[in-house]
């Protein structure tokens, strides 16, 4: 087991995480000017499109398999037909700035 200060964290962007473990570094447009925060985001990416894959066979009438979750027209336009759905993140916009029942249909 390593203790924490043998880790050094790079962060991809202008702030760093209040509760970081161990001692971290925040980089703007660090994808473009550290290697491995750009492998880093490449893997996160193809995850996040594979799981998005997944997703729309659960959720079909979201079509996420197309625009991968991103707001788009098409996608906000689902969310107001359908609601939200277990997987859609709340504390992002613009569905932060909605209010959902619990089965996840929009309020007002």
């Amino acid at each position: 087991t390593q203790n924490k200060g043998s880790y050094y964290a790079l962060i991809d962007g202008n702030k760093t995480p209040k509760e970081m473990p161990c001692p971290c570094e925040a980089m703007t447009k660090g994808d473009g000017r550290e290697y491995s925060i750009g492998a880093a985001s490449i893997l996160a990416k193809v995850t996040r499109d594979r799981l998005m894959h997944e997703y729309d066979a659960k959720y079909p009438e979201y079509n996420l398999s197309q625009h991968k979750g991103y707001p788009t027209a098409a996608h906000m336009s689902a969310v107001r037909k359908f609601g939200a759905s277990p997987i859609h993140r709340r504390t992002f916009a613009p569905l932060k700035h909605m209010e959902f029942d619990e089965d996840g249909n929009i309020i007002g």
